[in-house]
Parts: C-alpha cells; sequence; structure tokens
C-alpha cells in the first residue's frame, strides 16, 4: 500500500513539474497611439481564470505552457497568444471598427457616427501629439476636406481657414471656434497637447443649430478629461530650429550698380533736354565697397521649445485633467520673440445618480516683442552697396538715390512689447429628471486682455536715417520737437454665455430611436479701450516704458472708447430620429435675436433638415460588397452676423463755413456724407449637400463623397450713388456669391505582419467660386489689393471669384526693350479700360496625402499638403520707383541691345504698371511632416509606462512655381479678398522646421 501511494506522488509531483505555472505579465497598448489601455480583460481560454489590466494597462497571471491567453476590450480586436516559455507578454490591441460606435461632439450635444446626415470632418488628438504642432488650426491643413487653410509661420500668429470657399467680401470670414462649450473667434489660447477632439461642421446640416453665426464653418473642439485609477503623469517636450524654406535670389552690388546704370542711361535717352546729355550725377561708379545680403541681415536661424506637463487621475465619482504648457518661439526677424504659458484644469463631478457637474478652465499668458513684417520688402529692396553700417558705426542709408530704409535700421528702432491675458471657463450641469430626459445647463465666459508698449526714438531714427541729419535739424524740421514718445494702449474684452436646453434619448421597440434637443441661449460681449501717449520719457530701458514718466508739462494724448454692448438671445431645437440604424432624419431649427441691427430686422430663422439611408443594413445587404455604405443628403439656412456698418459721417469744409442762399452769404453748417441702410441685417446663406460613407474590405478601406452648392443670397456689397446725392459709397444687401465644390476621402489602413501596420490615406477638394448677381445698378465695383505705388491689382465683379487680379495684360517687348501692353478695347490708347481679370489668390483645387507605418517599436509619418489653379501677385517685385535692387533672375534675362528679350524689360526707373508679368501660378505641393519615431520597450522602461523619442521635419520640402517667398499669402485682415492676401508685399516666408521631442508618461 505504502509502495502504491508513493508511486502516486512521485506521478503526481512529476506531471506538476512538467506543467508547472509560469508567472507571465506585460502592458496592453493602443495600436493607434502607443497609450496603455486600462480595464483589458486577460482570460485564460475555456477557464474562468483571468484578470484585467490595471490603469497603465500592466498585468499579471498564472498560466500553464500550452495554454491561450485571451486579450478582449469593447472596442478593440481580441488577440490571443498561446504560451510557451514566455515571462513577459506585450500586446498592441487594434481598433475593431465594427465594434464601434463612433460619437462626434456636435453643436449642443452629441451624435453617433453611424447615424449622422451631416457633413463633418474630425481629427483626433492622438494624431496631433504623434508630431509638433504650435497652431492649432494649422494641424488641419491637409487632413480635413473641405478645409483650406492658408497658414502663418510667424510667431503666435493664426491661420487663415476657409471652410468650402468664401462666402463674403465685407463681412466676417472666419469659422467659429467652440471649445468646450465656449464660443470664440481663435484658437490660440489653446494647447494642442490638450486636444481630445476637432470636429469641422460644414453643411448647413450641422451648421443650422449656430444660426447667424454658422456661415463660415463651425470647428468644435473638445479638450481632454480625467479619468478614473490611478494618476497618471505625462510630460511631452520638443526642441528644435527654424529658417526660411525658400529664399529669393537677389542680384549683388556689381549686377545692381550695372542695372542702375543702365537703367540711368535709359532715363537720359527718353530725356529731351539735350542740356542733360552729359549729366552722369545719376551713375554708380563699378568699384562698390559693399555687397550687403540683407535678408541675412535682418534674418536669424530661429529656437523654438516646447514643454507640456499633464496629469489625469480620479475616482468613480470626480475625475480631473490638469496641464500646464510652456512655448517658446523665436522669429526668423532678429529680436522677434513670442512666448506663451497655457493653463488647463478639467474636473467632472458625479454628484449622485442624476446629477454631474463639469468646469473646464483654461489661461493664456503670452509676450511677444513684434517686428513689422515690411522689413522682408524693405531688404528685398535695399541696394546690396549699402553697408548695414559704415565705418563709423552708422546705419547704412540710400538716401541719395532711393527711398528705401535701412531694414536693419528699422528693426533696431521698433521698440514694442505686447502682452496677452486670456481666460476661458465653463460650468455645465447635467440633471437627469428621468432615464431619457436630461437637462444641461451651462454658463461660459471668454475675457481677453491687451497690454501694448510702443517706445520711439523718434530722434535716434532721425538721426540713424541720413548721415546728414544733426539735432539741431531735428528741432527746427519737426512740428513736435518730442525726442522720444510712448504709447501705451489697453484692451480689454469680456465674452459671456448661457446655455440652457434639454435633451430627450429613447429607443422604442427597439427600433424607433429618436433623440430631441431643445432651448434657449443668450451671449453678451462688450469691449474697452484705452490709449495714453507722453513724450520725451527716458531713454533708460528701465524706465521708458513707463507712462508716468516725461515732460510733466506737455500735452498729452489719451483716447478711449466702449465698443456697442452686443446681445444675442437664441431658441434652439433639433430632432433626431433613425429606425433600426437605416433610415435616419434629423431637423434643427433656430431663431435668433441680435442687439447689433435695428428694431424690425432683429429676428433671423435659420434651419436645416437632413435624411441618411444606410443602405448596409438593409437585409439584401448583409452579403455584399461593402462593410458600410451610408447615403446622406441635407438642405439649410445659415447666417453670418459679423457685417460692416454703415456710419453716419458729418463732414465741415472751410472752417465750417459755406456759401447758401440765393445771394451766396457765408453760412456755418457741416455736411451729411453717408446713409444709413435700415434694413442692414445678417448676410443669408443656403446650403445644398449630397453625400455617400464606405467602407470595404473588413473595414480596411474607408472613404467619404460630398457634392455641396452653398449660396449666399444677400451678400453685403459696396453701394455708390451718382455725385448729386453727395453721399460717400455705403454698404447693402445686393450681391448673390456662390461656392460649388466636391469634396473626396480615402484612407486604408492594414497589416502585414503583427509587427508591421501602415496606413494610406488622402483627401481632395474642388470649389468654384463666383460672385453671381448684384441687383442693384448702382454697385460700386470695389478696386483693391494697392501695392503702396499708386497701382491697385483686384476688382469686384459679376462673374468673377472673390479677390479676382484684374490687370493690364502685357503683349510682349518693343524693339526699345519696353513692354507692350495689349489695347484691348481697340481705342488706340492704354486706359484702365484695357484691363482684364486673371483669376482669383483663391485655389480651385486643395488636397492631402498621408502615410506611414509602425514596424515593431518604429513609427513613421509623413504628411503633404497642395493647392492648385490659384494665383499669387510677386507685389514685392511690382513695388517700384527707383534704383532699388532686383532679382538675379531679372539682371539675368534683361533686354539689352546686345541681347534682345522676349520677355523681361530693360533696366528701368519707372513705376510699372499692374500687369500679368508680376502674377505667377499659386500651385504648390508641399511635404508638411515627416516624423520618425522610437518607443522603447516595455522591459527597459522601468519607472515609466511608456517612453517615445522621436524627430520631425516640418516643411523640409515644397514643389511651387512661384519665384518668391512662399504662394502661401492670408495677408491683412485674415484674408480679406480686396486686401494683400495673394499678394507677397510686406509677408511672412514659409519656414522648414527641425525638432526632436519626447513622450513620456508614468
Amino acid at each position: 500500500m505504502k509502495t502504491k501511494f508513493t508511486l502516486l506522488l512521485i506521478f503526481l509531483f512529476s506531471t506538476h513539474a512538467f506543467a508547472q505555472d509560469i508567472l507571465v505579465s506585460g502592458t496592453v497598448i493602443s495600436s493607434e497611439d502607443n497609450m496603455p489601455v486600462p480595464g483589458v480583460n486577460v482570460i485564460v481560454k475555456d477557464t474562468s481564470r483571468g484578470v484585467s489590466t490595471d490603469f497603465d494597462g500592466n498585468y499579471s497571471i498564472q498560466v500553464k505552457t500550452g495554454e491561450v491567453l485571451e486579450f478582449s476590450s469593447i472596442g478593440l480586436k481580441t488577440v490571443n497568444i498561446t504560451i510557451g516559455n514566455q515571462k513577459i507578454i506585450n500586446v498592441s490591441l487594434e481598433p475593431d471598427i465594427a465594434a464601434l460606435d463612433e460619437i462626434l461632439v456636435v453643436g449642443y450635444g452629441t451624435q453617433k457616427k453611424a447615424v449622422l446626415t451631416s457633413s463633418v470632418s474630425s481629427v483626433k488628438g492622438e494624431d496631433l501629439a504623434r508630431e509638433p504642432i504650435i497652431n492649432a488650426a494649422q494641424a488641419l491643413q491637409g487632413k480635413a476636406a473641405g478645409v483650406q487653410i492658408i497658414a502663418s509661420d510667424a510667431p503666435g500668429a493664426a491661420s487663415t481657414v476657409i471652410i468650402r470657399g468664401l462666402g463674403t467680401i465685407q463681412g466676417g470670414r472666419d469659422p467659429l471656434y467652440v471649445v468646450d462649450g465656449v464660443l470664440t473667434g481663435n484658437i490660440n489660447n489653446i494647447n494642442t497637447s490638450d486636444i481630445k477632439t476637432m470636429n469641422v461642421l460644414k453643411d448647413a446640416a450641422s451648421l443650422a443649430i449656430y444660426g447667424n453665426r454658422g456661415a463660415n464653418g463651425v470647428i468644435i473642439i473638445t479638450t481632454k478629461k480625467g479619468r478614473s485609477g490611478k494618476m497618471q503623469v505625462s510630460f511631452d517636450s520638443y526642441t528644435g530650429f527654424r529658417d526660411i524654406l525658400s529664399k529669393v535670389d537677389m542680384a549683388d552690388a556689381s549686377s545692381f550698380v550695372t542695372y542702375s546704370n543702365e537703367a540711368a542711361l535709359r532715363d537720359l535717352l527718353y530725356d529731351n533736354d539735350p542740356s542733360n546729355d552729359n549729366d552722369t550725377s545719376g551713375f554708380f561708379p563699378t568699384n562698390q565697397p559693399y555687397n550687403t545680403n540683407w535678408l541675412d541681415a535682418i534674418t536669424r536661424t530661429a529656437k523654438v521649445s516646447n514643454y507640456n506637463l499633464s496629469l489625469s487621475g480620479g475616482s468613480d465619482n470626480i475625475q480631473a485633467f490638469f496641464s500646464l504648457g510652456f512655448n517658446k518661439e523665436e522669429g526668423i526677424l532678429k529680436d522677434n520673440d513670442f512666448d506663451r504659458l497655457t493653463i488647463r484644469s478639467n474636473v467632472d463631478y458625479k454628484i449622485s445618480d442624476k446629477l454631474s457637474l463639469s468646469q473646464n478652465v483654461s489661461a493664456q499668458l503670452a509676450n511677444t516683442t513684434p517686428k513689422g513684417f515690411n522689413a522682408f520688402t524693405t531688404a528685398y529692396k535695399q541696394s546690396p552697396t549699402v553697408p548695414v553700417r559704415d565705418e563709423q558705426g552708422r546705419f547704412g542709408a540710400s538716401v541719395a538715390f532711393n527711398n528705401v530704409g535701412n531694414p536693419v535700421k528699422d528693426l533696431f528702432f521698433q521698440d514694442e512689447e505686447q502682452k496677452f491675458f486670456k481666460l476661458q471657463g465653463s460650468l455645465k450641469m447635467d440633471y437627469k429628471i428621468i432615464d431619457p430626459l436630461v437637462f444641461t445647463s451651462r454658463f461660459s465666459i471668454e475675457t481677453e486682455t491687451a497690454r501694448l508698449y510702443n517706445f520711439q526714438d523718434r530722434l535716434g531714427s532721425y538721426l540713424a536715417s541720413n548721415p546728414g541729419n544733426t539735432e539741431e535739424n531735428f528741432e527746427g524740421g519737426i512740428e513736435n520737437p518730442a525726442k522720444t514718445r510712448l504709447v501705451v494702449e489697453h484692451k480689454n474684452n469680456y465674452h459671456w454665455f448661457l446655455d440652457n436646453y434639454f435633451t430627450y434619448e429613447k429607443t422604442f421597440n427597439e427600433d424607433h430611436t429618436v433623440k430631441l434637443t431643445a432651448g434657449v441661449t443668450a451671449e453678451e460681449s462688450r469691449g474697452e479701450y484705452l490709449k495714453g501717449t507722453r513724450n520725451n520719457v527716458p531713454l533708460d530701458s528701465n524706465l521708458k516704458f513707463n507712462l508716468g514718466l516725461g515732460d510733466e508739462d506737455d500735452t498729452q494724448l489719451s483716447d478711449g472708447s466702449f465698443t456697442v454692448l452686443d446681445r444675442l438671445y437664441s431658441f434652439i431645437g433639433r430632432v433626431n430620429y433613425d429606425y433600426k440604424n437605416k433610415y435616419i432624419f434629423n431637423a434643427s431649427y433656430r431663431r435668433d435675436g441680435s442687439s447689433k441691427f435695428q428694431k424690425g430686422f432683429r429676428y433671423g430663422d435659420f434651419f436645416a433638415v437632413s435624411v441618411g439611408w444606410a443602405i448596409s443594413n438593409e437585409d439584401f445587404m448583409q452579403d455584399g460588397f461593402f462593410d458600410v455604405l451610408k447615403l446622406r443628403a441635407s438642405y439649410g439656412e445659415l447666417g453670418n452676423q459679423n457685417v460692416p456698418f454703415n456710419v453716419l459721417s458729418a463732414t465741415t469744409g472751410s472752417g465750417g463755413f459755406y456759401a447758401f442762399g440765393p445771394n451766396q452769404d457765408i453760412q456755418q453748417g457741416i455736411t451729411i456724407t453717408g446713409t444709413v441702410q435700415e434694413n442692414l441685417s445678417w448676410e443669408t446663406t443656403n446650403e445644398f449637400n449630397i453625400g455617400l460613407e464606405y467602407t470595404l474590405f473588413d473595414y480596411r478601406l474607408s472613404g467619404e463623397i460630398d457634392y455641396y452648392q452653398r449660396v449666399n443670397e444677400n451678400a453685403t456689397l459696396e453701394i455708390q450713388l451718382p455725385d448729386v446725392f453727395g453721399f460717400d459709397p455705403f454698404n447693402s444687401h445686393v450681391g448673390r456669391i456662390e461656392n460649388t465644390g466636391l469634396e473626396v476621402l480615402l484612407n486604408w489602413s492594414d497589416k502585414i505582419t503583427d509587427k508591421f501596420k501602415y496606413h494610406v490615406g488622402g483627401n481632395f477638394s474642388y470649389n468654384k467660386n463666383e460672385l453671381t448677381k448684384v441687383t442693384s445698378p448702382f454697385f460700386n465695383e470695389q478696386t483693391g489689393g494697392n501695392i503702396d505705388n499708386g497701382q491697385y491689382t483686384k476688382k469686384v465683379a459679376v462673374g468673377q471669384p472673390l479677390g479676382s487680379f484684374y490687370l493690364f495684360e502685357v503683349a510682349g517687348i518693343d524693339d526699345r526693350g519696353e513692354f507692350v501692353y495689349k489695347d484691348l478695347n481697340n481705342d488706340g490708347d492704354i486706359t484702365e479700360d484695357d484691363r482684364k481679370f486673371y483669376g482669383s489668390y483663391i485655389p480651385k483645387y486643395y488636397f492631402g496625402f498621408n502615410f506611414g507605418f509602425d514596424y515593431n517599436n518604429f513609427d513613421f509619418n509623413v504628411d503633404t499638403f497642395g493647392n492648385f489653379g490659384n494665383k499669387v501677385y510677386n507685389g514685392k517685385k511690382a513695388q517700384r520707383f527707383g534704383n532699388e535692387n532686383i532679382e538675379q533672375d531679372v539682371f539675368n534675362n534683361r533686354w539689352t541691345t546686345g541681347r534682345p528679350s522676349n520677355t523681361t524689360p530693360r533696366a528701368s526707373n519707372d513705376v510699372p504698371r499692374s500687369s500679368n508679368y508680376y502674377l505667377e501660378s499659386g500651385d504648390f505641393f508641399r511635404i508638411n511632416n515627416i516624423t520618425l519615431g522610437y518607443t522603447l520597450p516595455n522591459e527597459k522602461l522601468g519607472f515609466f509606462s511608456n517612453i517615445r523619442i522621436y524627430a520631425s521635419a516640418k516643411n523640409p520640402i515644397i514643389l511651387k512655381r512661384f519665384s518668391g517667398f512662399s504662394p502661401e499669402i492670408p495677408g491683412e485682415e485674415n484674408g480679406n479678398p480686396l486686401k494683400t492676401a495673394g499678394i507677397e508685399l510686406n509677408a511672412y516666408p514659409t519656414l522648414r522646421s527641425f525638432y526632436v521631442g519626447i513622450n513620456t508618461s508614468f
């Protein structure tokens, strides 16, 4: 008996030893962002043994050799791994697109992507975090169809955003931004590391809920929230440098002298005064001592650094997210610096099963030392024969032969500081009245403060402008002899919002789902402006920004005002219905009452209706080719309340006296030169959209196609009555502007092995813009695009796109080397009637293409962007008065008697006409980003839960036809089509940047 028992023990022991338990541990991460995934079920298959990953995605479990571990989580594909002799098993889980029911944030609520019947583009925060991005709006470039981003690389500058074409000339063109419920005009204060999602609402079905603020599109930004579990700390940082992507090759001193002397000789040949035949005063000697590269003199390689720290954690009842970010940018213009500190606190409270609260607070403090972008044009035009400083250390001057300043001197004497503070906050309450009915109340506020200091060393600048200037000349030649002047401006703006609405959502009989939203909103805004000036403030750097110093007896100039108090009260309503996720209907309505407009014209009604058909959910499609196939259509009406108002002006004649009456007696009086259009109100835009969404090949291929027609029915344009009325031009609703377009989005995502995954995607947009109709015979065809030499370049006319160039046409070069312009009306003279239209700065086609892969712990991504079908005007090249420098290409190809040219005229000092000679193609293709990253293996992390290092190149390569710095030119006033948008004059060049960075968490 003992022997049998002993043998049984030996057998059991040996069997146990052969199948001994192994302690397996590891980390589960998401394949999308390489971040840990908490709450993943790790189960020994076909058993009841299992664990869940903790907040950092870690797990450990006892298993036996040969057993299978199953990793599963909602929304992620399940992974099975057979146990061998591994003790550490790290797993990367991919999204299970078929299992996901993506929720998108829309106006005043959320909607499931599956039943969405409107056109919305979405960019996730994880995609933004993989590369260094300073400006959140610029991050959308090339990533969202129908969204044109005209980027600016100036420190702290905003990008111009145009959604589905330009629909207005006089009105506001910017989209509305909504950040955690706060409605704002820009997102320069947003730290991109804090962004969870960016959703771009593009069609009327998604925009009508915003009423008379929705015509230019809406971009909704949701920032990150806290998560239950132990606190997670993340730290991200990058540093790098920037310089000009594409420089312009200017003529050197020798070429400049040759060109200028040829121009002077031309002037003598055309001069009919024989006494000037031997005048050589306008000629330059060939032995010039200086050969200055002015662009190098004013620019530098600029450094950029960025640091972000975030903390996230909480319990079942309280979750909190806190972040601190600091960004420092050097501009490529010397001494042009910008820094920004951002702070964010997002906290969610679950008070009870019925009541929950959330608060979002963000603050920005920014400082900048601005420098004028006109320095780029001045550097372009100034002669290389002028030194930055001469032998005596004085700034070089060219007053003897041209009117171009010394750009280094101009930057030196531009002594400004600007300080900005912006606070945004919202407090939201959700109360569940009954299970399907929730009441939401949210109060939000935004306040901005700006402090601007401008110190003017007037005497120093005067003396540096010309070696012949003296202090005595300054004292006697200036009406106000202040040697220094300090100008201080304070600006304060506030904007508050109150939203109260009910949301009812319920599914009846498992087939009918209804979601209703109804409520009221209110908002109010006002601004304050104060300005003070004082003369002869001390030059001391510690005292010069003190307004209390200076001449006490001197007359001080001050100015101040309050903006008009703007109020907006609105009613909102929306109904969403779907039957079995197959047949979908949505309708939204908003009634706005705005204090901006006169009584009788303050209230407007805006609406949209949309339908959708999820064809792939039909029974006959269950074994079909498509995973998802959805057709949708919408129509709606939007508004734009940011239109200019007519100002009733009164002017006086000579001292306010006029000849009046039958005897023409002199009387005192004034003249009213303005008029008021009582019906001036918001511009109204209606839009039709039809779209198709689809996925194929087990969700690996996905795409969308949208066609739209957007019409501004009552665009605000200028009216000019006949002179007999005596009125200045004024604004009226007389125009019709159309935008018709097509958008295509296509993405492919797949894996070759478990270690190698890749994705390829792209989007294409076409937009045709046109002023199709004007209803007034007194329409004033405004001209614009002035380049400050008496020449204009643009005109507004029926049948043309907005921002169209209106120029003379060069027919060729005559036998004297002069331009020949086409006499289009054949009247024998070249007059204004011989100009013609040449297209707009707004592209017809723009697109983005991206691809990337993950291999083992490496990730690689490339993003590109381009546009075609637009024009840009080389304004710096056209702005000539005499003896300015020229491009080397102009010098090399100029007409001479020994080498006639049919493309480039002879050397000349004449002010040129605005012609198509200076108009160039705006087509370009640019690599926006190349990023290579490496994530450290888990066994090497130690204290950290994730470490990723990367290198990135931003805008490293561009293919363009424009000869200037950059074909992307936002111009003044955020793309005003009648200003310098599309004209390279005082424009900031596009920069290329190179960074190294790190993403960590623990």
